[in-house]
C-alpha cells in the first residue's frame, strides 16, 4: 500500500513574507528555465534581510556537466541583467557545485554559515540534504572549524568587555550633564569637566546642598572615563562597571533633588 510522504519543512522560511518569497520563486524558475540542467539550486543567503536587499545564489551542476569559465561569466552577466529588470532588490551570484563541495569537506567557515543560515528556493536535490543534516546535528564539525569558532567566541568575550568600558564614557556624560545643571541652578557657568569635580565641591558640596559623595564620584567617574578615551584601559570587569553605575544612579538621583528644590515651576 503506497503511503503518503511528508516533506520535511524548508529552514529559515520563517524569515520571509510568504509572498516574498513567492515573487522570489518565480524568478528563480525564469533563470532555471533559461539554463535548464545547469543550475542545482538556487538559494537565499540572508533571508532575514530578504525584505530589504536579497542576495540569492545559484549553485551551477558542474558535477554531471563540463561547465566552462566563458560560460559561467555569461550565466551570472544575463542573471545580473535579469534581475536588474525585476521589480525585486535583487542580487545575484553564482557557486560552482564542486566549490561549494571542497569548501563543505574542508568545513569553510562561510559555506557553513551558507549551509547553516540560507533558505532554499529550488534545489534538485543537491543543497537541502546537506543543509538538513547540519541543522539537525548530523553533519561533525572538523577541528579547524571548531577552532574557528572557538575564536570567534573569545573575540565576542573581549569585545563585551570592551562595550562594558565604553560604557563607562556613557556614564560619565549622564554625570557631567546632571552636575552642569546643578551649577547652573547655583547660579553658575559651568566650567570645563577637568574642574567640574572642583566646582561641586566648592559650590554644592561646602554649602551642603548635596552629599558630600557628589564630588567624589565625579572625580572617579572623570578619571575612569579619560582612561577609556585616552585608551590607557581597554576592558573592565562586570563588577567595576557596576560600581561605576551605583555612583551614577547615586549621583543623578542627588542632583535630581537639589534641582527640584531649588528650581520652582
Amino acid at each position: 500500500m503506497e503511503e503518503n510522504l511528508k516533506m520535511k519543512p524548508v529552514h529559515n522560511i520563517e524569515h520571509v513574507a510568504e509572498h516574498r518569497y513567492k515573487d522570489i520563486e518565480r524568478f528563480s524558475d525564469k533563470v532555471r528555465s533559461k539554463y535548464k540542467g545547469i543550475i542545482f539550486s538556487s538559494v537565499i543567503k540572508r533571508p532575514s534581510s530578504a525584505a530589504e536587499s536579497i542576495e540569492l545564489t545559484f549553485l551551477i551542476d558542474d558535477l554531471n556537466n563540463v561547465v566552462f569559465d566563458q560560460q559561467v561569466e555569461g550565466l551570472k552577466l544575463d542573471v545580473s541583467e535579469m534581475a536588474y529588470s525585476s521589480t525585486l532588490p535583487l542580487k545575484c551570484g553564482t557557486l560552482l557545485a564542486s566549490e561549494f563541495w571542497t569548501n563543505f569537506n574542508a568545513r569553510d567557515e562561510g559555506t557553513m554559515q551558507l549551509l547553516r543560515e540560507s533558505l532554499v528556493v529550488h534545489d534538485n536535490g543537491f543543497f537541502r540534504p546537506i543543509q538538513d543534516l547540519l541543522v539537525t546535528g548530523k553533519i561533525r564539525p572538523c577541528k579547524e572549524s571548531v577552532k574557528v569558532y572557538f575564536v570567534k567566541a573569545e573575540r565576542s568575550v573581549k569585545d563585551a568587555n570592551q562595550h562594558v568600558a565604553r560604557a563607562v564614557v556613557d556614564l560619565y556624560w549622564a554625570v557631567t550633564d546632571a552636575a552642569h545643571a546643578a551649577v547652573m541652578v547655583a547660579g553658575i557657568v559651568p566650567p570645563s569637566p577637568s574642574h567640574l569635580a572642583e566646582t561641586v565641591k566648592r559650590e554644592l558640596v561646602a554649602r551642603n546642598l548635596v552629599h558630600r559623595r557628589c564630588g567624589e564620584i565625579i572625580d572617579r567617574i572623570y578619571e575612569a572615563a579619560k582612561k577609556v578615551m585616552h585608551r590607557e584601559v581597554f576592558e573592565m570587569s562586570g563588577r567595576e562597571f557596576d560600581s561605576y553605575l551605583a555612583d551614577a544612579d547615586f549621583f543623578i538621583k542627588e542632583i535630581d533633588e537639589f534641582v527640584k528644590e531649588h528650581v520652582k515651576d
